[in-house]
């Protein structure tokens, strides 16, 4: 059996039958399959096991009589149900969810579509989606696009996904601004939540970036600073964009000019960071530089780096604030946003769960952070503010 290129987790599903053996023409993916033993009636894959014949011989009824029970079909005894209940449990029957779906239309399963970088964001992300799947017996299909190329066939590759997989619906995480999906190539019946992204005909759960990125901003001004450096991420992605949205608002409410000198756009990582500030370091004005927002921690820790490599000391000779509250911004005593990263999928594999009609009702959540959900045109729009967390990297002046 061939193996799948790229990925290395835990679980693979492998289909021996057509419905998934080619799809990676269309793109690659991995298939992260619910492994956990599971004694309810819907079962996951299962090859080389009992068969429902061997369930309807030991239980003394037909094929037929099996298969309505599984399906919760009427025409068959309380009696004659109990027994075939119990011969399932006794054999640890689980039906081939593949072979379920060709007769249900249905196969328990989710594409996830992941636009950009596999990083550790993303990757909580999709932990959320599949433990709340999982509670439901769903599966997920992860397909990454890398490029921008492939972004731009993100239409037709859900269509494809659609026409020759039968997923029930899916999941984009982190649709690229300029991006925008054909609705003529998308059937109306197929339920798509995006996250960390909004579009007002989908479902979505989201992240206020321009309120958290304006708030970082209004509080080093309430302590004091007025010359301050940005180090944000590239523009093709949601949060980058939107966190120097929020950074320009914060100006432009208040009639100041911002100075482009002190703005780096770059990637999300430690070496651009320490990149960025060291360009800053080399300005005519830097004197006069007292805080930093960078849009994430390791652009943060970057910049602590090269401050103190030019023997600058955080927050005594310049402020610095960070964005998403990894394990390396409690070691550095920053202060920095906090986002519920896990949840986010949680909350995104709910709503599509309650599109399909697995949930009645959305669930009563209680968050810790400021939400508001909208409902307009029936869809979902679930918007989370990040949290400020205070710590010691920001000096109060004056």
């Amino acid at each position: 059996m061939e193996s799948i290129p790229k990925y290395n987790f835990d679980k693979i599903m492998l289909c021996g039958i057509g419905i998934l053996k080619n799809l990676d023409d269309e793109g690659n993916f991995s298939t992260i399959q619910n492994q956990q033993k599971n004694n309810s009636l819907k079962g996951v894959i299962n090859i080389g096991r009992i068969k429902i014949k061997e369930v309807a011989k030991k239980a003394g009824v037909g094929v037929g009589t099996v298969s309505r029970v599984l399906n919760k079909r009427e025409h068959v005894s309380s009696a004659t149900r109990e027994r075939v209940i119990e011969v399932i449990k006794e054999l640890d029957y689980q039906p081939h969810a593949i072979a379920r779906s060709l007769s249900s239309k249905k196969t328990n399963t989710i594409t996830v579509y992941l636009l950009q970088d596999f990083t550790g964001f993303r990757t909580n992300v999709v932990r959320g989606i599949q433990s709340e799947l999982r509670k439901f017996n769903f599966d997920i299909i992860l397909n990454c696009l890398d490029n921008a190329e492939e972004v731009k066939t993100l239409s037709k590759r859900i269509q494809n996904f659609y026409i020759q997989s039968k997923t029930d619906g899916c999941i984009i995480i982190s649709l690229l601004p300029e991006s925008k999906l054909k609705p003529d190539l998308i059937p109306k019946d197929y339920p798509i939540v995006l996250i960390d992204s909004q579009r007002d005909n989908l479902s979505s759960v989201y992240i206020d970036n321009v309120s958290a990125a304006y708030n970082a901003v209004n509080y080093l001004f309430q302590q004091g600073h007025r010359s301050i450096g940005y180090i944000m991420g590239v523009q093709s992605t949601t949060s980058g964009y939107e966190r120097l949205l929020g950074v320009k608002k914060f100006y432009q409410e208040k009639g100041i000019t911002l100075d482009n000198r002190f703005i780096s756009i770059d990637h999300f990582t430690f070496k651009a960071g320490k990149k960025a500030m060291k360009r800053f370091l080399l300005q005519e004005d830097t004197n006069s530089l007292t805080a930093i927002f960078a849009a994430s921690d390791y652009q943060a820790a970057g910049a602590e780096k090269a401050l103190k490599e030019a023997g600058l000391k955080v927050p005594n000779d310049v402020s610095l604030i960070g964005f998403d509250d990894n394990p390396l911004s409690e070691y550095l005593d920053l202060t920095t946003f906090s986002q519920p990263i896990y949840d986010i999928g949680v909350l995104g594999a709910k709503i599509i769960l309650r599109e399909l009609g697995c949930l009645e009702v959305f669930p009563k959540m209680k968050f810790s952070f400021d939400t508001k959900i909208e409902s307009k045109n029936d869809k979902m729009h679930i918007t989370l503010i990040p949290k400020m967390i205070f710590r010691k990297s920001v000096k109060k002046l004056g």
